[in-house]
């Protein structure tokens, strides 16, 4: 049953006194109507509105919509107060309705959907009208107006206050929003749930005193997010013809590429004089290797890896802990020198993208919840 349908099946009748004074007679309703030569549309029915307990909102099957506004009305016969239906307003479109809803926000008037059917689209139109505002035409202008947090204006005191009555769309896009804000944050303390347990059993890893490339290459696997939200695929173990087998090619959400080899945590990255390495500097060639042979190879490569042209090398080696402030400084300046085509970074620069990622999850579920 819809609920016009209720409201008809009640069938209520009061006395004129039982209910005191009410704003609404039938001869303020007669007035109230567009038959006066100095009355516009929009103040008529905006009197009319007033006088309404609630109002209506329904779809035709013809897709018109359908604005009643029901009121208590005297009865010519009985003398009583009798809840009944003013007029059906029909209207072709959404932004046709758009400012008789307005006027109902003004007047403090109920529009209620008239079945659960019909609920989604009253819904669609209040965000709309909410945000965008409306459109009315007069003597052939059109003028665009936007509603704002106070929306009634009482013209005895000329001060606008806070409407007492909350809509039911505005109710329903109110519960949705909590329900997908809920929704997102369950997925973002999973994300954080994740990213934590990652980021433990990597430091655990790096607390070893002995090579462990095997299981460091087991964790990044399981936890692709230590390489950054900036790569949407991560392909470990990955073979450039005969030659090489890449540790990974990660395709980043322009579909470009860049190719990693990872060493072990426990190796040094530069002597007690301040050279580099054989660890480091065998790393470094074997992704100058891939970067050489991906260049000379890059119409079969593309084959596997469309978006690689021209790649761009990743090396990850050893520990930050283990570096010496001047060592920190070569390191620096090395990857200045390879301007962006090759990058050498430890282990605690991949804790580190971890822990920024964290860090914005955490605001934004703080942020959410302080709202």
């Amino acid at each position: 049953m819809s609920r016009l349908e209720k409201w008809q099946s009640l069938n209520w009748h009061t006395s004129f006194f039982a209910l005191g004074e009410l704003p609404t007679k039938l001869s303020e309703l007669i007035d109230a109507l567009p038959n006066r030569p100095d009355a516009g549309i929009e103040e008529a029915v905006s009197g009319v509105f007033k006088m309404a307990k609630e109002i209506i909102f329904d779809i035709t099957v013809h897709d018109k919509i359908t604005l009643t506004p029901l009121a208590w009305v005297i009865d010519s016969h009985t003398f009583d107060y009798v809840l009944t239906t003013l007029f059906e307003g029909i209207f072709d479109t959404d932004e046709d309705v758009k400012p008789r809803l307005a006027l109902a926000l003004a007047d403090e008037v109920p529009v209620v959907p008239n079945t659960d059917e019909v609920a989604p689209r009253l819904e669609a139109i209040y965000a709309d009208l909410l945000t965008s505002g409306f459109t009315t035409q007069s003597e052939g202008t059109s003028r665009r107006y936007v509603l704002t947090e106070r929306a009634r204006f009482d013209p005895e005191s000329g001060i606008k206050s806070d409407r007492p009555v909350i809509q039911p769309a505005e109710v329903a896009l109110l519960l949705k929003r909590l329900r997908d804000e809920q929704e997102q944050n369950a997925e973002i303390k999973a994300v954080l749930a994740r990213l934590t347990a990652a980021m433990t059993e990597l430091q655990e890893l790096l607390n070893a005193t002995e090579r462990n490339e095997h299981d460091l290459q087991r964790c990044l696997t399981k936890y692709p997010i230590f390489f950054g939200p900036d790569y949407r695929r991560v392909i470990p173990k990955h073979r450039l013809g005969s030659d090489y087998e890449m540790d990974y090619a990660l395709e980043l959400i322009d579909g470009s590429v860049d190719v990693m080899e990872i060493e072990a945590s426990t190796h040094p990255l530069y002597k007690r004089g301040g050279d580099p390495t054989v660890a480091l500097v065998h790393a470094e060639q074997q992704v100058l290797d891939w970067l050489a042979w991906l260049d000379v190879n890059s119409p079969y490569a593309r084959t596997k890896l469309p978006g690689v042209r021209r790649a761009c090398g990743i090396v990850v080696i050893g520990s930050r802990a283990r570096l010496s402030e001047a060592d920190g400084e070569r390191l620096r300046w090395r990857n200045m020198m390879y301007a962006g085509r090759l990058t050498v970074l430890t282990y605690e620069d991949l804790l580190d993208r971890c822990e920024v990622l964290r860090a914005l999850l955490l605001g934004r579920v703080q942020d959410s919840l302080s709202e």
